[in-house]
């Protein structure tokens, strides 16, 4: 139910219309008290409390990070000469920068990729009526699905760029708003939840008479809301994170159902789920909103109605988990969290359950808030230690979280060698992470409004962000924004050195008197 709302606006490009003598501008409307959002003043990441120098300790002797550094050509050593980008051209021109080919190997192009990803906002692909929760490539990057609360979900043609419309489908049983949505591994069909009992699956090129479902019906309750959504890669189940403790495994062919128990009540919300690799469509990751990760192998994981058994799990965060994304090796996914980091984990390096009773009490000790309308609490930014148990390799701190289930992932390997991760921000930016070092690579602006989800183009260096402020942008590298950039860190560092009596003795005589 809606209340009425008188608000004070100090834009006169808003509305022109003056109040009766007030010197000001009031606009009156009726809004859904869940629709209203305050937007902070200072909310650039660098006014955030954040550690300024990450910990890479541990993920510096890691196999991903010596991966990472070999697929982006980082490997030389301090004493071999600064890499030079005429003479690689010289070398390439001479047959020497790859032996075996006439060009540069793969990792050379990502180490030149790298170097141009997105900074800014380039333009705004869509401009709707209400909020965008869904903004997917395809695994070719040929068709962008966005899906928004106005009940449409979107193709458009992401094959040259031009991003133009091919299909609207009217969207069913939306209640709330579409919460997740999938490409199947083909590409023909995509996979959309709801705040409903069910998954639905319609063809890229179809119609809305198209449309099939999966009934839920094996539930603790009557009200289901399922918050992710994934495809197997066979393409022949279709699995999601729900209420209820609950994940959800649906069969495409026979539509018949499993669910599988994370908790022994019902209590605790299953935010993201993830297959662990592409090419294996067995094993799975639950993401919950206690902060557990538990692994489950669909094989053998149905033998209780109660809870079932997972293979490892994984404890590190403070709050919720919001969102999982696998690196696609087997072994590592991130999770992106309430607490506002980003942690890499390791599936060969699980957690000791013997230290959840106690890491549960640190979490309720800093979980008194509410992360859709809530400040966030100043001790989630800069926790003085790691929980307990925690065995994530690395943690990624920057970003704001709060609002939504915010989305983080892994940069393409094609194109950059998943040197980066990127993830929306409740400040309205995209932040991106060096994997390596810790630190925000970038942080573009051009969202009002908390971006819910965002995705890098497959081969492209182009990432799709989709906001609260109804807006779909696209986001590419521009150069002269790189050189503002660079002469602001430069300028940054030159003022940071400690003043030598010289340089004191030079800027007084330079004074103006």
């Amino acid at each position: 139910m809606g209340n009425s709302l008188g608000i004070i606006s100090e834009d006169d490009d808003l509305f022109d219309i003056p109040a009766d003598g007030l010197g000001y501008n009031v606009i009156n409307f009726t809004v859904d008290a869940m629709n209203v959002h305050f937007r902070q003043q200072n909310n650039h990441p660098n006014n955030l409390p954040v550690c300024e120098k990450p910990n890479v300790d541990k993920f510096k002797y890691t196999e991903m990070y010596n991966e990472v550094k070999a697929r982006c050509s980082m490997t030389a050593k301090p004493t071999e000469q600064r890499w030079n980008l005429m003479q690689a051209l010289q070398k390439r021109e001479n047959g020497l920068a790859y032996p075996g080919s006439d060009s540069f190997s793969p990792n050379q192009q990502r180490y030149f990729s790298n170097m141009y990803i997105p900074n800014h906002r380039s333009m705004r692909l869509m401009s709707l009526d209400a909020k965008v929760f869904v903004s997917k490539f395809n695994k070719t990057g040929t068709k962008l699905l966005t899906a928004c609360q106005d009940g449409f979900v979107r193709i458009n043609d992401g094959s040259k760029g031009t991003y133009h419309l091919l299909n609207r489908i009217s969207a069913r049983d939306i209640q709330w708003s579409i919460t997740d949505a999938d490409f199947s591994p083909n590409g023909q069909h995509f996979a959309y939840s709801t705040w409903s009992r069910s998954f639905y699956i319609m063809p890229v090129d179809g119609s809305d008479d198209d449309c099939q479902w999966i009934d839920v019906n094996d539930t603790s309750s009557s009200r289901v809301a399922i918050f992710s959504i994934r495809y197997s890669p066979t393409g022949d189940k279709i699995i999601g994170g729900s209420n209820n403790s609950a994940v959800i495994i649906g069969d495409v062919e026979t539509r018949a159902t499993q669910i599988l128990r994370t908790h022994r009540m019902p209590v605790t919300d299953v935010n993201a789920v993830s297959y662990i690799n592409d090419n294996d469509p067995n094993v799975i990751i639950a993401g919950c909103d206690d902060g557990l990760l538990k692994v489950y192998d669909l094989r053998t994981s149905f033998r209780s109605r109660n809870l079932s058994k997972s293979v490892v799990s994984f404890i590190g965060h403070f709050d919720g988990i919001t969102y999982i994304d696998s690196r696609n090796d087997g072994y590592h996914v991130l999770s992106n969290s309430k607490d506002q980091s980003i942690k890499i984990w390791d599936m060969r390096k699980p957690s000791n359950l013997r230290n959840r009773s106690t890491a549960r009490q640190h979490q309720l000790a800093m979980t008194t808030w509410d992360y859709r309308w809530d400040r966030v609490p100043r001790e989630f930014y800069n926790p003085r230690k790691a929980l307990d148990g925690d065995s994530s390799i690395m943690t990624y701190r920057g970003h704001r979280v709060s609002k939504t289930l915010l989305r983080a992932k892994f940069s393409p390997m094609e194109q950059t060698g998943q040197r980066f991760i990127y993830t929306g921000c409740a400040t309205g930016r995209i932040i991106i992470y060096d994997v390596l070092t810790g630190k925000i690579r970038e942080a573009i602006e051009g969202h009002k409004n908390v971006i819910r989800d965002l995705d890098w183009h497959p081969v492209r260096s182009e990432i799709v962000s989709s906001s609260w402020d109804t807006h779909v942008n696209l986001n590419n590298y521009n150069r002269n924004i790189a050189t503002q950039s660079l002469k602001r860190r430069r300028s940054q560092t030159h003022d940071n050195r400690p003043l030598r009596r010289s340089r004191r003795l030079a800027n007084r005589n330079n004074a103006p008197e």
